[in-house]
């Protein structure tokens, strides 16, 4: 590696939680593969953009593979990616997913030099003279890790630029991932904390200190991870008193998951539903990068059930989803006198329907309409 003895700017790339090797278990298989490519592709963006940005030091904070087993596709994709980079060096702090064991790839020997990889649950350093910088962290070496290595500790290296890469739980102090407390945090005293095991992104802001940072994940995997998923990059300036940092986001997954809520009150039919459903991806700018969950709101008639699925490359989606979470309209005086099977039913399902969870609301509310259709002799298969 080569690097300058002069250099004023350090460029650092903050990433963690890749998960390569995701199973997507709720896909069919071929979704399930482009989900996996697609992570791939996105590692090897990154890679790219260190190369073609002089980036001098990535730091991966955990959760690089989605457990300690690595596919040997994944093994080889990482390791001439990362040998792509000489120019770089790579610091990987294990995470609860990809624990530091024996039989992990990271005790393999097979890394390239420029990689370096903590390996104890005990705070250690890593110090790189040629950039004035020293990079402190852990690994998880098994699913949990139920103590905080920061614990009574300071970073000493008062001259050099001073970097914190870990995965841990920030701020839930019960965590059985390394519960990290923000007193702690600020008391140990690194420039730049870069954290990993929280999925969206979010940390300090500004001047606020502790500087501290999640990266989120690369690519969203799941309607629990909105957005378009990146890293972040960090451009340190030496000044006479210190370093001064700058942060900004860099994108670099081509597909994400975003939720949005369609209003149905007073639908009537899937025609007007499509218009509706059309309209909010409109309005959002969703295209062919997105997936897409729609969950319906609102009241309509009893007779009508909002339809449960739908082909979202009609609109231009990579994927839709649907989920009816609307009420039925009806009289509720009328079937609260009613002495029939139709009174009946309505009243063994009203506590659910007004106090029970979302869910239970939901099923209620379907229950109903197709008790209220059997009833009126209707054909349930298109309910």
């Amino acid at each position: 590696m080569i690097f300058s003895s002069e250099k004023q700017n350090i460029k650092i790339l903050h990433t963690g939680d890749l998960h390569l090797d995701s199973p997507f278990s709720r896909l069919d298989v071929r979704r399930s593969e482009e989900g996996r490519r697609a992570l791939r592709d996105a590692f090897s963006r990154l890679c790219a953009y260190v190369r073609e940005n002089g980036v001098d030091l990535v730091l991966m904070a955990g959760d690089l593979f989605d457990s300690e087993y690595v596919t040997s596709r994944t093994a080889s994709l990482l390791i001439e990616e990362l040998s792509a980079c000489p120019r770089t060096v790579f610091v990987i702090a294990p995470g609860n997913h990809d624990p530091y064991t024996e039989k992990s790839l990271y005790a393999s020997g097979r890394l390239p030099e420029n990689v370096r990889v903590f390996s104890t649950e005990e705070l250690s350093s890593f110090v790189f003279p040629e950039l004035n910088t020293v990079v402190y962290g852990w690994a998880f070496t098994s699913e949990r890790m139920e103590h905080c290595p920061l614990v009574g500790k300071r970073a000493e290296e008062r001259d050099r630029l001073q970097l914190l890469c870990a995965h841990g739980d920030l701020g839930t102090p019960i965590s059985p991932y390394c519960p990290i407390t923000r007193e702690d945090l600020a008391a140990f005293g690194a420039d730049y904390a870069a954290l990993g095991h929280k999925h969206i992104p979010f940390g300090a802001e500004g001047g606020e200190r502790p500087a501290y940072a999640y990266c989120g994940c690369l690519v969203g995997r799941s309607f629990d991870e909105p957005g378009i998923g990146g890293a972040v990059l960090i451009t340190a300036r030496r000044t006479e008193s210190g370093y001064a940092l700058t942060r900004e986001r860099v994108p670099f997954a081509d597909r994400r998951y975003e939720s949005v809520t369609v209003d149905l009150t007073g639908v009537s039919s899937e025609k007007e539903v499509a218009r509706r459903i059309k309209s909010a991806v409109s309005e959002h700018g969703f295209s062919e990068n997105t997936a897409l969950r729609v969950t319906f709101t609102g009241a309509t008639p009893p007779d009508f059930t909002p339809p449960a699925t739908a082909d979202g490359s009609v609109l231009g989606l990579y994927y839709l989803e649907l989920c009816d979470r609307t009420s039925p309209t009806f009289d509720a005086r009328e079937l609260e006198r009613d002495m029939t099977v139709r009174g009946e039913l309505y009243r063994s399902l009203l506590p659910r329907l007004t106090d029970g969870t979302p869910e239970d609301r939901a099923t209620a509310a379907r229950a109903l309409r197709m008790g209220l259709a059997a009833l009126a002799g209707e054909d349930l298969s298109l309910l």
